[in-house]
């Protein structure tokens, strides 16, 4: 079936509730059936109403066609007969159809024109920050938001719950920890640990080794000029020896033997 189609909608039967208008007006007015029970908004829907559609379009068909020819027939006799062909054809269709449709209560709307429930509530005043309309003009606004409009910075740190082990900072929506020196956050971002020692690098081992290196050279030099420091006073130990012995013997004619210096210094060191 294909075609154009056409709709002419009416309004079927529905009831609907009268009631006095108000004090001093002409006469009774229609009520609203959302604000009295037992109606009410179920899933946002105030009312559904039942729409008779009148359909008028085309549609094609296989139509019939005689084809009438002249054949030799029983007894060598000419008659007529006829062969029936068919064609596409179009042709008018009209009929009623029935669609029912929900009316919204105030506050709430359809996802689709077509849909028969009306869940998606209205802000008047768009949530921000994440937040969600929920029901009309109500936001639920995401972690570290709040205010009517979820346009407000919640302050975790002042709550009064202990997020950090240590230092707490607020940030728009959230928080962050800080860690005092020689600590640092650990990783669930909250709780602080002392540093860990961090390994040894090659350029590391090789100031080390130079540092060693450079006192080991100047322990040496020192070691060595105290070693000549001493070598020299021994070799001017049998010199004062020598004339002291002579003062004291008076005047003795073969100056005593003075030992070998180098012997004195191997004597001293062992």
């Amino acid at each position: 079936m294909a075609g154009r189609l056409s709709f002419l909608g009416r309004v079927g039967p529905q009831r609907s509730l009268k009631g006095s208008g108000a004090p001093g007006s002409p006469g009774p007015g229609p009520l609203n059936a959302c604000h009295f029970p037992p109606h009410g908004c179920s899933q946002g829907v105030c009312s559904k109403q039942t729409l008779v559609v009148p359909l008028r379009y085309n549609e094609s068909y296989s139509q019939p066609v005689y084809k009438p020819y002249l054949t030799l027939c029983s007894g060598r006799r000419v008659c007529s007969t006829y062969r029936t062909t068919y064609h596409v054809a179009w042709r008018e269709v009209r009929r009623e159809v029935q669609q029912t449709h929900a009316v919204c209560c105030q506050g709430w709307k359809k996802r689709h024109p077509g849909a028969l429930t009306c869940d998606e509530a209205i802000c008047a005043k768009p949530c921000q920050n994440g937040g969600v309309c929920v029901r009309p003009d109500q936001c639920e606004c995401a972690p570290g938001w709040g205010g009517k409009h979820c346009h407000v910075d919640v302050d975790e740190c002042r709550t009064g719950v202990t997020l950090c082990s240590h230092g707490c900072f607020n940030t728009a929506g959230s928080f962050t920890c800080g860690c005092p020196w020689g600590l640092v956050l650990g990783p669930d971002g909250r709780t602080c640990a002392e540093r860990a020692p961090e390994p040894p690098t090659s350029a590391s081992i090789l100031s080390v080794a130079v540092r060693e290196a450079g006192h080991d050279e100047r322990a040496l030099r020192r070691e060595i000029r105290e070693l000549r420091g001493r070598l020299e006073r021994l070799e001017q130990a049998p010199v004062r020896t020598t004339a002291w012995a002579q003062a004291s013997i008076g005047g003795a004619k073969e100056p005593l033997q003075s030992p070998c210096p180098t012997n004195l210094y191997r004597n001293w060191t062992h």
